[in-house]
């Protein structure tokens, strides 16, 4: 067996660190649907893990915001943000790029943020092709 390197969780005075910049989708795991959109600069796994446990609406977000939360699986997409990209712009971005809302101009296109953006809509999109075809398959 070869281990791994390690991973380091740094902790300072008692508190998690932040560990980049992430954007990570909620995806239903029967249907498809997009649960919730989020944004963060702690690791995911620490995040989605609050979002279901904290009784603060503020770290619980899909907790107090998605109904039956407890009941449903759910696949969380997350993707490590360059760090020239704005974490909340990108968020704002993705939410109205998965909505249909975004439509970029010529000039847009050829930006980091765009193509980041429209790369992970695009992973998102593959994710809940991928969910439909199961369904399908099971169905």
């Amino acid at each position: 067996m070869t281990l791994r390197q390690p991973r380091v969780v740094a902790v300072r005075h008692g508190r998690v660190q932040p560990s980049g910049s992430w954007i990570y989708v909620w995806v239903d795991g029967a249907t498809g649907d997009i649960a919730y959109v989020g944004a963060t600069p702690y690791d995911p796994v620490l995040r989605t893990h609050l979002h279901l446990e904290s009784d603060d609406a503020q770290l619980g977000r899909v907790r107090a915001t998605v109904d039956g939360y407890a009941e449903r699986d759910f696949d969380v997409l997350a993707f490590e943000l360059p760090a020239d990209i704005e974490r909340a712009e990108a968020k704002g971005l993705l939410k109205r790029r998965l909505r249909g809302d975004a439509h970029p101009s010529p000039t847009d296109v050829s930006t980091a943020l765009w193509r980041a953006v429209d790369d992970i809509a695009r992973a998102v999109e593959h994710q809940r092709s991928e969910i439909a075809r199961r369904g399908r398959a099971n169905g």
